[in-house]
């Protein structure tokens, strides 16, 4: 049997905290797990940019493409071009004329399928086609697009439609992509998995928090407003006007917002900071619902995560999370104006069984659309026809 070999190209190194490098673990656990798929990572390394620990436990080779320094000097360079469309193709030129390929890994040179994870502004894609171009494999892209917020620059579409493949994340991802001129058969919707630990113990962190069995709503992601972190502590003060025992969990890095806080007792908050993956896991297991109301996604993995786990799950207006969620039945929508989002989690607050069965449609949602097995799959059945 012949052993295809990935070679999956990031500036996000695959041991850093995020969706970037989950998604590059993930993909090559799963091309191990379930074909005969050999995987290495190639990188911009940055010193402190990714875990020792999670860098230890990687099972597959890391190469780097180039220092951090060198790549900061690429972008300053380069961006200037970029951000004139008449002088995109100068920027790409000059991309390619500052790196040295001879001199990058020999895996992105032996590599069937050369994958790039990002856009057009990590500005190493480009050279990366090329590569793949002179190896004459295919290139493909998974960019994680935010549409109209970030990915969907000029110089992001023209590397997508120099691509041989790209993978989006929903329908919206991709009819805007074909909207700004990438063509429609070069687009493949593709969801993803869970990408927590499965083991989480509620007990845990509840025995630890001294929560109990009060009703719990967990937040996890970066607090700012694209998120709809301000927009949930100014409605959590609501929420406790009609149901005073129920907790909040925050977690993700950013801001805590002292001052809104400060309207919230201490006694109905938990604030996690950013947690381990074994906490991250645990909260999952111990909330009762799940809410992060965004107004920007490319996808929404903490739906699926808190899936996962059977919990219930409240959206914000980003496109794509309502693609992913159905109101009513996997979730709740909200926008994030307090008292619409105080009364979308005192419904599901105020009726328990209405909440475990709808975190259960989401579960039966979850295993059957999005499982690393789904994953995988559509990235070979993609790479086999581009290589046929």
């Amino acid at each position: 049997m012949n052993v295809m070999k990935v070679a999956i190209a990031s500036r996000v190194h695959p041991a850093s905290v995020g969706g970037l490098a989950a998604y590059q673990r993930e993909l090559a656990a799963g091309l191990q797990t379930f074909q005969n798929v050999n995987t290495c990572f190639l990188s911009v390394q940055h010193s402190g940019s990714s875990d020792s620990e999670k860098t230890r436990q990687l099972k597959w080779p890391v190469s780097d493409l180039m220092s951090q320094s060198a790549w900061d000097r690429q972008f300053r360079l380069v961006s200037r071009l970029a951000s004139r469309t008449k002088l995109l193709g100068i920027a790409d030129s000059l991309s390619n004329m500052m790196n040295n390929q001879g001199s990058w890994s020999p895996a992105s040179c032996e590599a069937d399928v050369l994958h790039f994870v990002g856009t057009g502004w990590d500005i190493i894609g480009y050279p990366l086609w090329r590569q793949a171009r002179k190896a004459g494999v295919p290139f493909t892209v998974w960019p994680a697009v935010h549409p109209k917020n970030w990915g969907d620059a000029a110089f992001d579409v023209r590397l997508y439609q120099k691509a041989d493949a790209v993978f989006c994340q929903s329908d919206y991802e991709r009819s805007h992509l074909a909207s700004l001129g990438v063509p429609a058969n070069k687009l493949f919707r593709c969801g993803l998995p869970p990408m927590c630990q499965t083991a989480g113990n509620a007990h845990t962190l509840r025995s630890r928090l001294e929560i109990g069995n009060r009703p719990t709503v967990l937040f996890l992601g970066r607090r700012d407003v694209g998120k709809g972190y301000p927009a949930l502590l100014d409605a959590w003060p609501l929420v406790l006007q009609k149901c005073p025992d129920a907790v909040l969990l925050i977690a993700g890095p950013g801001d805590a917002d002292h001052a809104r806080l400060s309207n919230i007792p201490a006694t109905s908050y938990r604030d996690l900071g950013c947690p381990s993956e074994q906490e991250k896991a645990d909260a999952y297991a111990a909330c009762d619902m799940f809410c992060m109301p965004s107004s920007h996604e490319s996808f929404g993995i903490v739906y699926v995560e808190a899936w996962s786990y059977g919990k219930a799950v409240i959206c914000g207006t980003a496109p794509a999370s309502r693609e992913l969620v159905e109101d009513g039945v996997t979730g709740l929508w909200s926008d994030q104006q307090p008292k619409q989002l105080a009364h979308c989690l005192l419904r599901l607050l105020t009726a328990p069984d209405l909440c475990r069965s709808i975190g259960q449609a989401g579960l039966r949602h979850q295993q059957s659309h999005y499982t690393a097995q789904n994953m995988v799959s559509m990235h070979l059945s993609s790479w086999s026809a581009l290589s046929n």
